[in-house]
Parts: C-alpha cells; sequence; structure tokens
C-alpha cells in the first residue's frame, strides 16, 4: 500500500467542473482512481499522466454504467513513491478526472460495487484479476489479494464447497462440486490464498448431467500448497460469478487411478481435463509426467470405428501417432461412395485439433472392399504438421465431419509404447507398392524421419562383456553385428579360430555387437562354451534395444582398438585362412585407397557381389548394384582386381581413423538398407577411392538377418531408405557412374547405360563456333 505521507497534488491543468477521483491503494506501488461523470461525457481512449508523462505501463481503465444513468470509472495504474501529480486526459489532453491531494483511501468493496447490475460488477472483478496477469508483483502481494478476496466475497457471501478426492500427484488434487445448470461456460479460475493470487491454467471441467437440483457436477485440480482454509477459487464465466472453498485437501487421498477405478465410467471431459492439469506440470515435475503416460496406458479410450455394411458411411483410424516434433501422422479408411463426408477431425487429449479436409494419399484395402463390397481406394494416410504437444500423446479421438454439420465419433488404438513398434506402425500403415514420391516426401519421410532421430538419440551406453583376454596389438578389428540371426555364428568363428592370422597375438580382436538384448542370454551362454572350445579372445557389446546395423557397427567401432576396422556380417564365412592379410595389403598398397572389399559368392558358388556400383530402376529410382552377381565364380571380369564405386558393407575394411574422420555410419537408415553404400559415399565424397579384391573369397548367405525384421518385411523402409540415400548422394552417384568403369567389366547394361547419357549429353551441347 502507499505510505500515507504521498502528496497526490491537483494536475495544474485542471479546469471547473472535472470529477475528483477517489484513490485506494491495491498493494505494491499500484492505485486504483476511481470517478463518476455524466453518461457519454467522455468518450474515446484516456490517457493517466504522472508528473507530466504518461503513466509507466501497466495500466488499464474501465468504464461502466451506473443505475443512475452516470458513468464510473476505474483506473489501475502504477504510482511510485515520491509522486507529485497524477491526472486523467483525453486523446486531446483535456482533464478528464483530478486525483485529491491526500493519502489513499482505505478501500470499500461495497461502495465500489453499488449501483452497478450484475454485467457491470462481473466486468470491474475481471479486469481487476485480468489486470493481476499483466502487473506481477500483485500476484503475491498480501494486499491486494485482501481486496480481490473482499471483492469477491462481497459478490459471493456465502461461498459452496470443493472437495478434495484424490491426488494424482504428491503436489495436485482433483476436486469436485457442483454449478447451476445455467452457470455456462468457465472462462477463467483464480484461487485466492491468504497472501497470494494465482490464475489456473487449465479450468474445470463441467459434466452435462444435471441432477434433481438443476446443478452440474465440476471438478478442478488445483495446486495442493494453495489449498486452506482462506483459499477462495473464483469460477469466472461468461454472465456470472462463482466463489468455492476447498476442503479435505489435508487429508489421505487415493491416487489418480484408484479413484478412477472406483468412479467408472470415466467421463472423456473429466479425463482431458485430469490430462491438460498434469501436462501443464509434465516438463518441469516427473511424477506429472508419468501420471499423463500411466493414464493413457492404464485406462485407454475404448476403441471405436464404424464398419456396418449396410450404413452409408463407415471409417476407422488405424494409426493415431505423434511423431515427437509437433508432427501427426493419421492412417485408417473411409468409405464414403455418397460423398457426405467433409473432413476428418483428430483431437488430442490436451485440446489441440487438427483437421484434414483432402485425404491425399489413398489405396485399396481388401478388408474394407470385403465389408462393402466395393473396390474403391478406401485406405488413406496423411501427416499434419502442428506445434509440441505439452505432452506425449499416447492416444488420440477422431471425428467424420458430415457435410451436415454432424460428426461420427472414432476412436484410434492408443500408441504402441515402444518406439521401434511406433515407427514400425508409420512403415506398415501403406503398401509397399503404392508408396510414390509424393508419399515419401509429403507422408511417411516427415513422420519416420523423427520417430528414428528420437530413437537413435535415446541410444543408452551399451554393455560391454570380455571373454578372455584381449588381443594386446590387434592389427584388425572384426565388428560383427547381431540381430535375431544366431545359427551361423558357430561356423563363422570357427574359421576365425583356426586361421592364424586372425587368432594370433597381434592379429585381430573380434567384436561381437547384439543388437537384439532378449538374446543376450542365449548369446553369452553360446559364447561362453565357444571361448572354451577355441580359447579365442571376444568381446561382446549389448545394446539395450535394436537401434539397427549402423548404430551397432558404430558401437563396435567405438570399443575397437585397432588401426583398420573390417566391418562382416554374421552370415559371411570365409573361404579359406589367410585371407585378412590380403585385404589389408590391398587398403595399405596405396594413401587414395579409403576402403576394400572381397568377391562374395553364394552357397552355390555363384557370384554375390564383385564390387557396388549405383543405377536407375524401372521407375527412375537409384538403387545399389553388384557387378556380375549370379555368374561363375571364375568369371573372368570379376577376378581382375580393379577400383569400384563402393563395396558392400556384408564385408567392408577402412582405416579407423577415415572412419572417425566422416562419422562412421550414418544413422538416419532404417532396419539394414543403403547404409553401406552411404559409408561408401561419404568415402569417396572424402576423397579417397574404394576398391575390389577378388583374391579374397568369402561365402554370404544373403540377407539372413533382416529377412527376420517385420519392419523390413512390410517394404516401406527399403522405399524410404532408397528415397533418403538418393536426395543425398544423387550427384555423386551420377558423377561415379559417368566415369568409365569398362576397364573393370562393367556389365553390359550400365555400359549401355552410360552410353545413352554420353549420347544424350553431346546432342544438347551447344555446337562450336
Amino acid at each position: 500500500m502507499l505510505p500515507t505521507s504521498l502528496a497526490i497534488q491537483i494536475d495544474a491543468g485542471t479546469s471547473a467542473g472535472v470529477p475528483t477521483a477517489r484513490l485506494h491503494g491495491i498493494g505494491s506501488d499500484f492505485v486504483m482512481a476511481v470517478w463518476e461523470t455524466a453518461s457519454g461525457k467522455h468518450q474515446g481512449r484516456i490517457v493517466p499522466s504522472v508528473d507530466g508523462a504518461e503513466a509507466p505501463r501497466p495500466y488499464t481503465l474501465l468504464t461502466v454504467p451506473t443505475s443512475w444513468g452516470g458513468e464510473r470509472t476505474l483506473a489501475f495504474l502504477r504510482c511510485p513513491a515520491g509522486t507529485g501529480v497524477i491526472g486523467f486526459h483525453d486523446e486531446q489532453n483535456r482533464a478528464v478526472a483530478t486525483a485529491p491531494a491526500k493519502a489513499p483511501a482505505s478501500f470499500d468493496a461495497a461502495l465500489l460495487l453499488s449501483g452497478l447490475d450484475g454485467a457491470a460488477r462481473l466486468r470491474v472483478v475481471r479486469l481487476l484479476l485480468d489486470f493481476c496477469r499483466s502487473a506481477f508483483s500483485l500476484q503475491n502481494d498480501p494486499v491486494f489479494a485482501g481486496l480481490c478476496r473482499r471483492l469477491i466475497l462481497e459478490l459471493s457471501p456465502t461461498p459452496t464447497v470443493l472437495t478434495a478426492r484424490c491426488a494424482p500427484t504428491r503436489h495436485l488434487v482433483l476436486c469436485d462440486g457442483s454449478v447451476s445448470a445455467g452457470f455456462g461456460e468457465v472462462t477463467a479460475t483464480v484461487v485466492l490464498t491468504g497472501s497470494a493470487m494465482r490464475r489456473l491454467d487449465v479450468s474445470p471441467t463441467i459434466g452435462t448431467v444435471a441432477d434433481k437440483r438443476s446443478r452440474l457436477p465440476l471438478h478442478l485440480v488445483i495446486d495442493r500448497a494453495l489449498c486452506g482454509s482462506e483459499t477462495l477459487v473464483v469460477l469466472l464465466g461468461r454472465a456470472g460469478l462463482a466463489c468455492r472453498t476447498v476442503s479435505g485437501a489435508s487429508g489421505e487421498l487415493p491416487t489418480l487411478l484408484e479413484w478412477l477405478e472406483r468412479s467408472k465410467p470415466c467421463p472423456t471431459a473429466l479425463r482431458d481435463h485430469v490430462m491438460r492439469a498434469l501436462a501443464v506440470r509434465a516438463a518441469d515435475e516427473p511424477q506429472a509426467a508419468a501420471a499423463v503416460r500411466e493414464l493413457q496406458v492404464l485406462m485407454p479410450l475404448p476403441r471405436r470405428h464404424v464398419a456396418s455394411p449396410d450404413r452409408p458411411v463407415g471409417g476407422d483410424v488405424d494409426v493415431a501417432v505423434s511423431t515427437g516434433d509437433g508432427g501427426l501422422f493419421v492412417s485408417g479408411w473411409l468409405h464414403d461412395p455418397h460423398g457426405m463426408v467433409e473432413g476428418l477431425r483428430v483431437v488430442s487429449p490436451f485440446g489441440d485439433e487438427r483437421t484434414i479436409t483432402d485425404l491425399p494419399h489413398r489405396f485399396p484395402r481388401e478388408d474394407v472392399a470385403a465389408i462393402y463390397k466395393s473396390s474403391a481406394p478406401a485406405g488413406f494416410a496423411a501427416f499434419l504438421p502442428g506445434a509440441l504437444d505439452p505432452a506425449p500423446v499416447l492416444q488420440y479421438r477422431c471425428e467424420l465431419l458430415l457435410r451436415s454439420g454432424g460428426r461420427i465419433d472414432i476412436v484410434p488404438p492408443p500408441r504402441p509404447l515402444n518406439p521401434a513398434d511406433v515407427r514400425a506402425a508409420v512403415l506398415g500403415s501403406m503398401p509397399p507398392h503404392h508408396v510414390g514420391q509424393r508419399a515419401l516426401e509429403t507422408c511417411i519421410a516427415p513422420a519416420v524421419a523423427p520417430i528414428h532421430a528420437s530413437m537413435v538419440a535415446d541410444l543408452p551406453p551399451p554393455e560391454v562383456i570380455h571373454y578372455g583376454k584381449p588381443v594386446a596389438d590387434p592389427a584388425v578389428s572384426i565388428i560383427v553385428p547381431l540381430y535375431k540371426n544366431l545359427e551361423f555364428l558357430r561356423f563363422q568363428l570357427a574359421a576365425f579360430a583356426i586361421d592364424p592370422t586372425i587368432n594370433s597375438s597381434g592379429g585381430a580382436e573380434v567384436i561381437l555387437v547384439l543388437d537384439s538384448p532378449e538374446q543376450r542370454a542365449e548369446l553369452q551362454h553360446y559364447l561362453h562354451g565357444l571361448f572354451g572350445l577355441y580359447a579365442m579372445p571376444l568381446t561382446l557389446v549389448v545394446h539395450a534395444a535394436n537401434h539397427g546395423y549402423s548404430s551397432a557397427n558404430n558401437s563396435g567401432a567405438a570399443v575397437a582398438r585397432a588401426r583398420h576396422l573390417l566391418f562382416l556380417n554374421s552370415d559371411v564365412i570365409p573361404d579359406r585362412s589367410g585371407w585378412l592379410p590380403l585385404l589389408c595389403a590391398e587398403l595399405e598398397a596405396s594413401p587414395t585407397t579409403g576402403a576394400v572389399g572381397p568377391k562374395l559368392l553364394f552357397e552355390d558358388d555363384s557370384l554375390q557381389h564383385a564390387g557396388l556400383f549405383f543405377g536407375r530402376d524401372y521407375k527412375g529410382r537409384w538403387i545399389n548394384q553388384h557387378f556380375h552377381k549370379g555368374m561363375p565364380r571364375d568369371f573372368a571380369p570379376a577376378c581382375q582386381a580393379r577400383a569400384v564405386p563402393g563395396v558392400t558393407g556384408a564385408c567392408l575394411l577402412m582405416p579407423a581413423g577415415l572412419f572417425c574422420e566422416i562419422g562412421g555410419f550414418t544413422r538416419d537408415y532404417i532396419i539394414g538398407d543403403y547404409e553401406d553404400s552411404d559409408l561408401c559415399l561419404k568415402i569417396r565424397a572424402a576423397g579417397r577411392e574404394i576398391r575390389y579384391v577378388p583374391a579374397v573369397e568369402l561365402y554370404h548367405l544373403e540377407r539372413q538377418s533382416i529377412s527376420r525384421h517385420a519392419g523390413y518385411t512390410r517394404g516401406v523402409a527399403s522405399e524410404y531408405n532408397a528415397w533418403l540415400h538418393a536426395g543425398r548422394w544423387s550427384g555423386l552417384m551420377e558423377d561415379l557412374m559417368n566415369r568409365d568403369w569398362t576397364a573393370g567389366g562393367l556389365p553390359a547394361i550400365a555400359q549401355k547405360s552410360i552410353a545413352t547419357r554420353r549420347r544424350n549429353r553431346s546432342r544438347k551441347a551447344p555446337a562450336a563456333a
């Protein structure tokens, strides 16, 4: 409150007939000035001044009609100590009101509200409470809190009670009570304690079924610290005000889930209110974030869809998942032969709404065709950008919006808890042959990329287990990623164990990276036996979850100690001993060589790999191809050592320093496609060559692990990886494939493609002058 010695002088510009304003101290260094005039005397903006200058902000003014035909103006402004003059002027600088030359009077709520009707009183209260939001110092000012309290009790002298029912977290309580059926929407909720005022971020929820007294149920989540004997909860509506006290918050309360179990069924509006209140606290309070998750997991909304052949409209949303960056991916089906549906609205439990008026990516659904006996493309998928939710959304609600204004409610299943399952849900939402360039760019990629990036970023440090004493000074670190398929491992390790160039001092260290941690116990038991049999030192790196081929190889490289890294698939078996020194010799023969790879064979001795090159498929998309694939083992062109555009990651040797320099394997690719060619292109972008070494022959039982990955078998992951790969490397692939690889035995089809491109370029070239 202003000091009683503060002198308020009359503005020097005051003229006769200007009303005198009453000043009231309202807390801190703020005052409220009140004066009355004839109705309509002053129009336009009124500006308060302090010592001849516009008053410091914040300030606000309100004029309301009185019951005797005049107008009452209230002005709230800061009045620092030592102020000499306070005045009020209109836009023409004419005096509107003056203040008396005396200390502010004590606040009289009854006098302030006298002569005002209900609407005017509500405007006064709302203005005062709203002003506190801009004048932050007033929020914790006991004088201001007391003033507001007297004003509220003048309007509502006998508040009814809100009863605390449960504790969603240790800091929050859920209270219930009631309001009259005619109260309407709550536009703001303010909590007044004995010393402070707080405006709640989440308004209470009001039920729709009235009791015998025509009262509707009301629920409100409030901070437990605000609840006390002096607490007033003020509900502001569009046409009224309600005041409540709080009881029972100090005792032992059940948890939210305990209370909801006893209160089934839980109205959706109440569930959403609790979720929003928890979400406000989720960023700073781990218990609130956990409660949001638990409520969605343990008490999901019942699944709902419309799929009846005798109804003209049917639909379902199979997948509705947030992507972690504000995006939302939705897929499902819609049967609407008569064009009755205008759009699809998706609603989060925190109130965010997104509407799709055009379903851009349509495709056939056999299950829907069987219901409606229709061949129309009922399936759809869509990506909707948006703002981040205040807390993770595990389940949305959806509405089919009819052109008449009606709606059909649909509830999709909750979002899977495992991020890998979320990614798989997006990848499995569309048939691969219906995923074109536009669908990839505008729907699949915007959804998959942030989900996958979040998975990669959340990878915890792996566990490292040693079998035997590690090799003292290995020349090569052999890194073998393992996923699901372990049946070839014993053959591979047996080949290593009997090879003196590997299983010897100064030979190679073998690092196995398990990317399917559910097999940990099985693999540990297996390796314990193999170590006892061969006495070959092994290092096992165990991921906490499946994070893909790139992450597995990077984890292996992170613990490797040799100067060279050999990335080797678990289904690659050496043909004979002594192969590794031959690869190393080729790598070390020239400082310009960045990687080398061997000849790989199918089990029938036909060629699987004699170097990697890039070509376009029938749709014009860049894909990886292998030189001479399917030809006999001794096919002459495949027996020539040469430079190649790239080599497969099934067996790739490179310097450890270069691997670190280029950043290792790129982790943006999903499951197991294009990571190796991406690495090769990074090596080439660094100015190094890549060579094929036919003197080294190994068997490759191709794709024995990836074929067991559910996400890959759906096919969309491969489409996405190809799109991502081409988007990054099209220019370099084009340049590489314009080089003359014929000396190395480029396949006839590739030679023809190169010749065609050269002819096309020559035709476009301008004639010489």
